[in-house]
């Protein structure tokens, strides 16, 4: 319905135009002369529907996290959407930028189940269509000649599923594929020398974070999560998983959200810094000045070990033996998910927006506290939650100060750790030119033959 420009700012898309009857209503001016791939015009009843779909529980739409302060939805006057909240919610535009994606009404209701399968497929609006969809053996999409905007310049694009990492970089090398976004930072020295390959570093809405399990054992003792959080060496940890192409982590929120909502002037926040000798004081003021033993289960595939060897090794220095348990990776998650034996567990979370209150529930409050939900530290209180549903309704320097202080309590109370913000990469075809940016949103409009 929206997009997100440069800045993260909600920009027009298929809504040219929405203004705010009150705090807790919108009124969306649709585009004109807007139509589906298969010809058929958009409607405001078709964007009404496709947000409402959304809140049916039928549908258990993975979006629906998004838009649990909506009320109502409904299409007024012959190019209109009216959406009333249940309160106000300044974060609803940019959520409705990435989530609120707008399929024909009749589309929909024919296909209750199995709408955007291989079989049924979807229609959309956007520069694109999708011309082929397996599971086996990918994605093919061609150029929309029904597009309301800037025509791409590509016409057509074929994706090719390839799991291993080392096959797809030798497929990039070797110009079977010429773009692709499955790469991370920390191999980013095994792409950047590719031959006629560039490879492009923005921020990436990310924070990658040690959760500390608050409410019972060692954990639940402030002292000892600050000589934890003394006795982490962060800098050490992100040079290790970023190879330069990120940084440590200054609070708990990803770095282009810090920078949407302060700039360049980040508040003062209660600080850890490395420091052995500071871990071990704070230590022997805690319940457990010998040190104690700890098992912390981590993910056998991917970064998580790695990242939990080098916390095991430092808080090794203090007297914290930190026994680590190897899981199945799809176990692992089953497991945080389901709360089970949570203690110390590294965390990497990608997040779409740049509101903190994507972020934010997700780590005080009780109710994220829960199973499956993303509080794996247990932390929360009443004025936690309180402080969340003012933030949920706050504007300007309020909605500032509301996160400042939620920020300034997780960082003091240390129920989770900052580690480090990565940047996303893509490597790309010397034959191609594009611009990327952390709010892109549709890179494939962004690439152009070079010299275009």
């Amino acid at each position: 319905m929206l997009a997100l420009d440069g800045r993260g700012a909600p920009a027009p898309r298929l809504a040219t135009e929405w203004t705010q009857p009150d705090p807790a209503s919108y009124l969306f001016t649709l585009r004109t002369g807007v139509r589906f791939s298969d010809g058929s015009p958009l409607t405001a009843e078709d964007a009404a529907f496709s947000l409402r779909r959304h809140l049916d529980p039928k549908v258990a739409s993975q979006a629906a996290s998004y838009f649990t302060t909506v009320k109502k939805v409904e299409a007024v006057g012959e190019g209109q959407v009216k959406v009333t909240l249940k309160r106000p919610n300044p974060a609803f535009l940019a959520m409705a930028a990435i989530a609120w994606q707008v399929t024909p009404r009749k589309l929909a209701e024919k296909h209750p189940q199995d709408l955007g399968s291989p079989e049924v497929g979807t229609l959309g609006t956007g520069p694109f269509t999708v011309a082929k969809f397996s599971l086996t053996s990918g994605v093919v999409l061609e150029r929309n000649p029904s597009y309301w905007g800037e025509r791409p310049a590509l016409r057509r694009v074929e994706f090719k599923t390839i799991a291993d990492p080392e096959t797809l970089r030798l497929a990039v090398k070797s110009g079977e594929v010429d773009a692709t976004n499955d790469l991370t930072a920390r191999d980013a020295r095994k792409w950047t020398g590719l031959p006629g390959v560039k490879t492009i570093f923005f921020p990436g809405n990310n924070l990658a974070y040690l959760s500390l399990a608050v409410t019972s054992g060692p954990l639940a003792d402030l002292h000892v999560r600050r000589a934890i959080a003394h006795a982490v060496n962060r800098q050490a940890v992100a040079d290790l998983m970023t190879s330069g192409h990120g940084a440590p982590a200054a609070a708990m929120l990803p770095s282009p959200q810090l920078t949407a909502l302060y700039g360049d002037n980040l508040p003062a926040l209660p600080g850890y810094p490395y420091d052995v000798a500071a871990a071990k004081a704070e230590l022997a003021k805690s319940g457990y000045p010998d040190g104690f033993e700890l098992t912390a289960r981590y993910a056998s595939s991917g970064d998580t070990g790695i990242v939990m060897q080098a916390v095991a090794a430092d808080l090794a220095k203090i007297g914290i033996k930190l026994t680590l348990e190897p899981n199945p990776a799809d176990q692992y998650r089953a497991r945080m998910m389901a709360h089970e034996r949570l203690t110390i567990h590294f965390v990497n979370l990608f997040y779409g927006t740049p509101d903190p209150l994507e972020v934010l529930p997700d780590m005080v409050s009780r109710a994220a506290a829960e199973p499956q939900g993303f509080n794996f530290a247990g932390y929360g209180t009443a004025t936690t939650d309180k402080r969340l549903d003012t933030l949920a309704s706050a504007t300007g320097q309020a909605r500032t100060a509301e996160v400042t202080a939620l920020l300034s309590e997780v960082a003091e109370q240390v129920p989770y750790i900052p580690l480090f913000h990565t940047d996303n990469a893509i490597a790309l075809s010397e034959k191609f030119t594009g611009t990327f940016s952390t709010w892109s949103e549709q890179y494939f409009t962004a690439i152009r033959p070079a010299g275009r």
